[in-house]
């Protein structure tokens, strides 16, 4: 017969499963992982859709582009076909004239001169005909320098037709007497005119009058 011998026996523990800090561990690297998947941005997301474009009010147009204005060219003085372009100083005309003719060293005529100045005159280019009435004066032209004490003249004054600032009687004097010597006889009436008027004007107070009967001859 056989003899049992019975030993102390204890039975095995049951499992008392996954450790708490350990299951600690792995919730929070759980969570960590499913964070980052979250925050990575997915590359096959599509783009957001634009938004559409408002659409112009009926009637409205696109503003057109105003073009700067081009700047205006000088325009030439059209009075006549001989006038002097803008910006040219009066006188310019005559001045040429009278340096061609001192080029070609050639006595000029007086009477030629005087009818140039005439044309000019007539043309509204008084500061050039003053010009050459000087020196068809006093190359011996009476009409010449009876036109210059026309313009100096009181009775016959005019700033539409003188170069002068205003009359002056010693100037009317001086270019009559030179056209009377010249044998122009409408000078010595406008001599005799001249002088009552400057009698009269001395009278009344006038200096330059007075300076100017002091010297008449």
């Amino acid at each position: 017969m056989s003899v049992c011998v019975e030993r102390d026996y204890k039975p095995t523990e049951p499992d008392r499963g996954i450790n708490p800090r350990a299951k600690a561990l792995m919730i929070v690297i759980a969570v960590i992982t499913l964070i980052a998947v979250w925050l990575v941005p997915d590359d096959e997301k599509e783009p957001p859709t634009a938004l559409p474009e408002m659409a112009s009010p009926p009637g409205a147009e696109e503003p057109a582009v105003v073009p700067l204005p081009l700047p205006q060219a000088n325009q030439a003085n059209t009075d006549s076909g001989d006038n002097d372009k803008a910006g040219r100083r009066d006188g310019d005309k005559a001045r040429t004239i009278i340096a061609k003719l001192r080029a070609e060293n050639s006595e000029p005529d007086a009477g030629e001169i005087f009818t140039q100045a005439e044309q000019l005159r007539n043309s509204g280019q008084v500061a050039d005909a003053y010009l050459l009435y000087r020196l068809a004066a006093r190359q011996g032209d009476a009409q010449a320098a009876l036109a210059l004490g026309t313009q100096a003249d009181p009775a016959f004054y005019s700033a539409e037709t003188s170069v002068l600032p205003g009359p002056d009687l010693r100037q009317a004097y001086k270019w009559y007497r030179a056209a009377a010597a010249a044998g122009n006889d409408e000078a010595v009436t406008r001599l005799q005119q001249l002088r009552e008027q400057a009698e009269q004007s001395a009278g009344a107070g006038d200096v330059a009058a007075q300076r100017l009967m002091l010297q008449w001859q």
